[in-house]
């Protein structure tokens, strides 16, 4: 055994000898510049490329140029940073590849590429509809490439749960996947939010029916345990542009201004949303939760309608405007895609306790590793703010965030901000969270 896994290191190693980086790419690895920021790591795949042993040594060969290209999309620095995975699933005509992966205390990402071997059915968008990551929770998803030649998707995958996973055998596995997306940003209502008057008529809505929800006021408004809703199709106005949705009503509700869409279309997964925006481009979120209705016209179980609901003083209403942001897809692919492989920690967090009070956040800890920035805390009231986040390096500089996701694990509030760059941790001096200052010893 241990000769054959002497043989099988020098294979790997000899293949990823063969890994070549264009001047533009090598030049920015070791340019000064770039080490001055502190970005300078080995390559970690030829011991990261021991997770894949249950594999052959054919198909371990073959797969190694989509780690090669993977280089090509993202960060060499980042690129450096990730264990190669290399597997390979195809279903109906659709082959799904895990590039390459890595995790940290509380988030795990995956690299993976969709080739469409048979059609077109990509074609330039993908969205993962039904997925999962076993051990994982609150997934998201985002395109990062399409190459058209090779009608090729690349797809950075995030899960909560990083510490869970690590070390641990995890099992990706997608059933379908939209395409074809076509997406209206800042659709005009037409609805002057001043003029929309306390809703006369409402009916009750039991929160443990709602076929799904979210935003800063849904746990409280699932704690009530019964809201009021407004009636279903009162008012029946056409977005401008959208054929898939309508407003079906609009009022204030307890000093809330509720908007209510149904959706008409066909489209296994037609969503969006209304918000408000001042003249100043400052923008109130809604909270939101879906419903239906049976034959009496009862409120129940469904997703037919969602009520938007704005947390916003009525008096104020006169500042803003109403607008939409609406998603359809033109393409529903279904397949079995699915594959397994071991995820290691990128290098152990560094982590410092405090007590910073937010406008929607107490935050208890702060965690520094390679993907980025993590808050943790508590929720004291439901509110929408945008917290101003930024980490200042020993050399002075200073790095803001262009990624951030946020999860609720069992009520504590997790908020994970990434670069476009790999952090590197002992250059990381403090962290600036609305201008208040958490210092990182060294």
């Amino acid at each position: 055994m241990m000769t054959k896994t002497k043989s099988l290191h020098h294979i790997i190693d000899t293949r990823l000898a063969g890994l070549k980086l264009n001047d533009d790419l090598a030049s920015r690895i070791f340019s000064p510049s770039c080490q001055a920021r502190g970005i300078k790591r080995p390559l970690a795949a030829a011991a990261a490329l021991c997770l894949c042993l249950t594999l052959s040594v054919p198909v371990m060969a073959a797969t190694v140029p989509a780690f090669n290209r993977l280089l090509s999309v993202l960060s060499p620095e980042l690129a450096q940073l990730l264990q190669p995975v290399a597997l390979v699933s195809e279903s109906n005509g659709i082959k799904m590849e895990v590039v390459a992966a890595m995790n940290d205390d509380d988030t795990a990402v995956a690299y993976l590429t969709m080739q469409d071997l048979s059609g077109d059915r990509i074609k330039g968008s993908i969205d993962l509809y039904h997925y999962s990551i076993s051990e994982g929770s609150m997934f998201t998803h985002e395109m990062i490439a399409y190459d058209e030649k090779t009608k090729t998707a690349t797809i950075r995958l995030l899960a909560n749960g990083g510490s869970k996973l690590n070390g641990e055998k995890i099992t990706l596995r997608i059933d379908s996947f939209l395409s074809d997306k076509q997406v209206f940003k800042e659709v005009a209502t037409g609805i002057e939010p001043v003029n929309i008057p306390p809703a006369p008529l409402t009916i009750p809505l039991d929160m443990n029916d709602v076929g799904g929800g979210g935003g800063e006021l849904f746990q409280q408004l699932r704690a009530q345990g019964t809201v009021q809703v407004l009636p279903p199709e009162a008012l029946n106005a056409p977005l401008p542009g959208i054929d898939f949705a309508d407003i079906s009503n609009v009022g204030i509700i307890e000093g809330r201004l509720h908007v209510q869409i149904k959706w008409t279309g066909n489209g296994v997964d037609d969503h969006g949303y209304v918000y408000l925006e001042d003249g100043a481009g400052r923008i109130i979120h809604p909270s939101n939760f879906s419903f239906g209705r049976d034959a009496a016209g009862k409120a129940g179980y469904g997703r037919e309608y969602e009520e938007f609901i704005l947390d916003v003083d009525p008096g104020r209403l006169a500042q803003y405007k109403l607008k939409g942001y609406f998603v359809t897809n033109g393409g529903y692919v279904e397949g079995k895609w699915q594959t397994t492989f071991k995820i290691e920690a990128v290098k152990p967090s560094r982590q410092v306790d405090c007590h910073i009070e937010t406008g929607s956040m107490i935050i208890s800890r702060v965690s520094i590793s390679p993907l980025g920035l993590t808050l943790r805390g508590s929720s004291p009231a439901p509110a929408s703010e945008t917290l101003e986040v930024s980490v200042a390096l020993l050399d002075g500089s200073v790095l803001n965030f262009n990624h951030t996701t946020s999860f609720n694990d069992n009520g504590t509030i997790i908020k994970k901000y990434m670069p476009d760059l790999p952090l590197d941790v002992e250059r990381v001096s403090q962290a600036s969270i609305n201008g208040q200052v958490v210092k990182f010893s060294h």
